[in-house]
Order: C-alpha cells, then structure tokens, then sequence
C-alpha cells in the first residue's frame, strides 16, 4: 500500500484526534507498512528540552517525512509547529554546511562576503585570531558562544576546552536569550522560573481553570 499526502494528514489527524481523547494507537496502525521504500525510525526532536519523539522516515538516504510518536509519553503523537517541519530543516536553502569565512581579494577581511572555506582553513584562521586576542588582552578577549541544542558530551567538551584550555570563563548559549522573557513570564504567572506541572497533571486533574 502507498501512502498518499491524504492518508498521511488523515492518519496525523487520527493520531490528534485519540490524543485528546486519551486514546492510544499503536506504532503499526499509524504509519503504512507499504512497498514505497521509507524506513521509519524514532528520533527525538532537539528543538528545546521537552523531549519530544519523532518517527522519521526516510528513502534513499534523505529524510522525507516526520510525525509524532504516538507512544511516546512526553508528546503522545503530537508535535508542535517547529517539530512538524523537522524533515525541512536538514535540506533548507539557506543552511550553512560548510564553514564561511568573510573574505577579500582571496584573504580574510571583516568587511568582506562570506565565502565557503575547507574546515582546516577555518581551524587555522580560528587558532590565528584567538592567540591574537590572548597576546594582547589576555584570555578574557576570547568568548565562546554556543548552542542550546549541545548534547552533554559536546558541552563537556568545550567546557574542558575553554575552561580547562585556554582558561577563561566566558561560555554563552543562546538558550539564556531566547528564554530571558520565557522566565520574566514564568516567574510573574508561577512565581518560578520554570511552568509548573506536567503532562500527567492534565489526566490527573478533574476540571481546568483558564483565564487570559
């Protein structure tokens, strides 16, 4: 059997549908078991800490589709808007999947254009400018701003390498910006810097009281 574009939205929807209703579907009535060639397997999605599971399927060699994990107990088959769309992000126009370096007339230069280099070019240049800045200002001219994605071994990692290395503490994640106003709401609506609850609560709980 092929899986059309109708089928895949209605088996989303009845996925939806039996979510809300506390219903559970099995792995094998969500997705076809059908002669196209895409190999479905369990990811989590890495867009923030909630932890949610994914099916990903995949054809020769590319992503070609995801949903949600109906058995999973974090998401219960459902994704949000960003988890949806994860088989685009991978093969998006502007994705950078190569190091770019601002260059001029073949040299580095600030106010050149982004140029693709190999990732021993980039290393060098990297390695360049951080002994610059450290011979002149000290260890406290370098910084390392990071992701929020970062697994714990990549985050020990560059710990033990900005840290233990080149002694300096001065490590930033772009998850302290984005989630600066999740935690002035937080703390303003819950009186903590995090939302209160679970996903259980919603079974555990008689009645809601919603307000706003």
């Amino acid at each position: 059997m092929q899986l059309s574009r109708r089928d895949f939205m209605k088996a989303n929807a009845a996925v939806a549908a039996a979510t809300v209703a506390g219903i559970t579907i099995p792995i094998k009535n969500v997705k076809a078991a059908d002669d196209s060639g895409i190999k479905w397997d369990k990811a989590p999605c890495r867009y923030c800490g909630t932890g949610c599971s994914v099916l990903v399927g995949s054809k020769d060699g590319r992503v070609v589709a995801t949903q949600g994990d109906p058995d999973s107990e974090v998401n219960r088959g459902l994704n949000c808007i960003k988890g949806y769309f994860l088989s685009k992000i991978m093969y998006g126009a502007d994705r950078v999947t190569v190091p770019m370096l601002r260059m001029k007339d073949g040299k580095y230069d600030k106010n050149g254009e982004f140029t693709p280099i190999s990732w021993d070019q980039a290393f060098t240049v990297m390695a360049e400018k951080f002994k610059a800045a450290m011979k002149k200002n000290g260890r406290n001219a370098i910084g390392m701003f990071s992701s929020g994605q970062s697994t714990i071994y990549e985050g020990y990692a560059k710990v033990k390498l900005w840290k233990g290395g080149f002694r300096s503490n001065n490590i930033d994640p772009n998850a302290r910006h984005c989630m600066a106003s999740a935690v002035v709401a937080f703390m303003r609506t819950f009186g903590m810097d995090e939302p209160m609850g679970c996903y259980n609560d919603i079974e555990k709980t008689d009645a809601f009281v919603l307000w706003g």
